[in-house]
């Protein structure tokens, strides 16, 4: 992949700085008033479709749903909507699927920190660490059920592939990660598989759901083309992320070297060292799950060989890829939002 510097990042991202804390970054104030109306909304409808007859499930998706993340996916399905019918109103099948998607996206990450063993999620204990595994998976596939359900409830049959396909994907990708966390023989193509399948998908499915939902069929492969760039984006970021973030020691976290994960800063690190070096910074990561003080290694390592860097020119060309894929839709303050928050993606600190 080229890796020529996108200079216009830095001056497009002016102002677009993230916020502090847990939440929404500081980027959806400039949403427009609309968007802004829609996700409170949408936070009590998606409330209102969630809880069960059970106690203990539902004190379980409280403690989900008090966590709230960044809603990037919610905002990406309204944003959408609006960006491809500017004059229409959201409705009611735009609230549904965009709670699927977001119950679907919820479910994964419950499972996801299962596979991987996670205690910690966004700084607080995971579902399986406060409770056990196995209630982390039912909670999971409660989620999953409830998303078929609405859309089953609202007749959104149209939807069902869109929905259905992310669910596949990230149940594929996962198992291949594990795969090659086992074999340690992650290469950029597969590194790139892995995510698109684990996180592109689905924020691609969410642009595909706001075009649908507001009536813009015609617009909706456009949508779903500009969702996945934004979402493979997104994803390097977080995983540049796992190298910039330290503990309160000051000490790498490492989250994905502990877990064996080869991503991309990695990779292309170890392309620049002899087979040598490869074998050595490799063991390092190998050990690190049984004895941290390995993760300043592989970081140093990364870091020496402008791991970060590529990887961050990387994610900044599939935001030029996603922000051009909506460049033929009429101007529109949804259409600018849409395009402000593809660029800031690549500059946020949390």
């Amino acid at each position: 992949m080229d890796i020529t510097p996108i200079q216009t990042i830095k001056e497009k991202t002016k102002g677009l700085e993230s916020g502090s804390g847990k939440g929404s970054p500081n980027i959806y104030s400039s949403f427009p008033k609309e968007i802004r109306d829609a996700l409170t909304k949408f936070e009590t409808f998606f409330r209102e479709n969630l809880f069960s007859d059970s106690p203990l499930l539902n004190e379980v998706l409280k403690y989900i749903f008090d966590k709230r993340g960044k809603r990037i996916r919610p905002a990406c399905v309204f944003l959408s909507a609006m960006a491809s019918a500017p004059s229409k109103p959201f409705s009611d099948l735009t609230f549904a699927g965009t709670a699927a998607i977001e119950m679907v996206h919820t479910a994964s990450i419950v499972h996801d920190d299962v596979v991987d063993r996670s205690d910690l999620r966004r700084g607080d204990k995971s579902v399986n660490a406060e409770w056990t595994s196995r209630i982390a998976v039912l909670a999971g596939d409660y989620l999953m059920a409830k998303a078929l359900m609405l859309i089953t409830e609202y007749q959104m049959f149209d939807f069902m592939y869109i929905m259905s396909r992310p669910i596949v994907e990230m149940s594929v990708g996962e198992m291949i990660q594990i795969e090659k966390s086992i074999a340690m023989d992650t290469t950029e193509e597969i590194y790139f598989e892995i995510i698109r399948k684990k996180t592109a998908v689905l924020i691609g499915a969410s642009m595909e759901v706001g075009a649908k939902s507001s009536g813009a069929v015609h617009l909706a492969d456009t949508m779903y083309k500009t969702g996945e760039n934004f979402g493979m984006a997104f994803q390097i970021r977080d995983d540049i992320f796992d190298y910039e973030k330290t503990n309160l020691l000051g000490k790498p976290t490492g989250n994905d070297v502990v877990e064996n994960k080869i991503t991309l800063p990695l990779i292309y690190a170890l392309k620049q060292a002899g087979l040598k070096k490869q074998k050595e910074i490799l063991k390092c990561v190998k050990q690190s799950s049984t004895d941290r003080k390995y993760i300043s290694t592989v970081r140093d390592f990364v870091l020496e060989n402008n791991g970060l860097a590529y990887a961050a020119s990387v994610a900044e060309k599939y935001v030029e890829k996603a922000v051009s894929m909506i460049s033929g839709l009429d101007d529109s303050p949804a259409k600018q939002a849409l395009i402000n928050l593809s660029y800031y993606t690549v500059k946020r600190h949390e």
